[in-house]
């Protein structure tokens, strides 16, 4: 999971959690005070319909008239049982019971007010959970006799609303919510930007461009991690600019005794000896020549190398096999007949053939057969050298690893060869008892 996901979620979550904390109590109590409203109001209806029929003497038809208007402008359900025994208003719901026997006019019991203002009076609301909902009686006497109000508002309507309120309550909670994952987005899309930057810069630097660097922005500890990571990547190109003057500078120290070898040859009289001597002068000359070219490079133009294995390969194999020959050995040469292109020099391509080819002359008996064989991949190529001998020890590929006496340079330089392209190097050994050690080489990134 990212960090950018991390953080979204744990704002999210907290943010869920407190308004869970807050939200559930407070949707309680306005469940309550809904509840207490809508039965108050009720009672409020049921006071009006009283006071209205204690203010003069009234018909039955006058009365009915009334309370119709007041069921129709209202959301309760207003019934009056008139003192001859009858009742207008709204039918009442089957579950509420029969209206109570109350005292007459003239008892006292209950009345909220006497008649000294020519009005009538009105007994206190009795309010009781019916049913499926709730039944509010109120007495109502006057010069026409005693009537009874019965006003009933269902748990629909109380739940009604209860969910206005519970919805209120939802969209500030989701608005809140959405305000903090907007923020928890904002802030972690400024904490890993830097980052996601920096983590390319080291892709970069690993893949060898040197002179790339992280952006210094973001919090002061993602900013230290790219200020150090762009001294770290100062000090590698300056580290490899020395090591390259350091080469440059041996080899060029190389060329005086070099020179002094080439001399003392061409001085040497005539013969077959004396120009293979030549020979190997002149190619180590080149090599030289080579090193120093490629030390005094730009990187951009280092990185731009390739040639075609299949002409280094018959070249390489052509200048070892008179010494095969003399040691009895059969070569054998296997190409796809066809341009192998591989990113890596003709000078460092051949140097690795060389290393390896040297290893199964100088550490296999003579006699033993060597082949060399090219294949071209979807990738590049390819080069297998193969032979009879006792084979490899493990870990001989590493530098400087060596049971036979010698600098263990060879392997490691094929091996840095194979990997400078993107390839690596297999050691492998073959059901009929040969040894193949394997260069998988990868062609330039332009023509793959």
């Amino acid at each position: 999971m990212t960090l950018r996901r991390r953080i979204l979620l744990l704002a999210t979550g907290l943010t869920a959690l407190v308004l869970v904390l807050f939200a559930v109590p407070l949707a309680i109590a306005l469940k309550q005070s809904a509840s207490d409203r809508v039965v108050r109001e009720t009672e409020y209806v049921a006071q009006g319909v009283a006071d209205y029929l204690t203010t003069n003497a009234y018909t039955g038809v006058q009365a009915g008239k009334y309370v119709d208007r007041v069921n129709e402008r209202t959301d309760t359900a207003v019934t009056v049982l008139l003192p001859d025994g009858t009742s207008v208003g709204a039918a009442l719901p089957d579950d509420v019971p029969d209206a109570p026997d109350g005292p007459r006019r003239g008892d006292g019991d209950g009345d909220r007010d006497d008649d000294r203002d020519d009005l009538g009076t009105v007994s206190a609301p009795r309010t009781e959970r019916v049913g499926g909902g709730w039944l509010v009686d109120i007495g109502a006497d006057s010069t026409s006799g005693r009537a009874l109000v019965r006003a009933f508002v269902s748990d629909g309507d109380v739940d009604h609303e209860v969910h206005e309120r519970w919805a209120v309550i939802g969209g500030g909670a989701l608005a809140l919510l959405l305000v903090a994952v907007v923020g928890a987005e904002v802030v972690s899309r400024r904490l890993t930007r830097p980052l996601v930057a920096t983590a390319a810069t080291a892709t970069e630097l690993s893949a060898g461009h040197l002179d790339a660097r992280a952006p210094v922005s973001g919090a002061r500890e993602v900013a230290q991690v790219s200020t150090a990571l762009n001294q770290l990547a100062g000090r590698i190109e300056e580290l490899l600019a020395s090591e390259r003057e350091t080469i440059a500078d041996l080899s060029h120290r190389l060329r005086t005794p070099m020179t002094a070898i080439r001399l003392d040859v061409e001085a040497l009289p005539d013969s077959e000896r004396s120009r293979e001597l030549a020979r190997h002068v002149a190619v180590l000359e080149r090599t030289l020549t080579a090193v120093i070219q490629h030390a005094r490079l730009p990187r951009a133009e280092r990185d731009d190398r390739s040639c075609d294995a299949r002409e280094v390969l018959r070249e390489r194999v052509a200048f070892w096999t008179p010494l095969a020959e003399d040691q009895d050995r059969d070569v054998t040469v296997v190409d796809p007949g066809t341009t192998a292109t591989v990113a890596c020099t003709a000078d460092e391509l051949a140097a690795a053939l060389d290393a390896l080819i040297e290893n199964v002359v100088a550490h296999t008996p003579e006699g033993s057969a060597l082949a060399v064989v090219l294949r071209r991949t979807d990738v590049g190529a390819d080069i297998d050298v193969v032979d009879h001998g006792p084979g490899i020890p493990l870990g001989a590929a590493r530098r400087g690893r060596s049971d036979r006496g010698s600098s263990g340079l060879g392997l490691d330089i094929a091996r840095s060869c194979a990997e400078s392209t993107g390839g690596h190097l297999d050691v492998l050994s073959n059901d009929d008892g040969s040894h193949t050690v394997r260069l998988v080489m990868q062609a330039p990134h332009s023509i793959i």
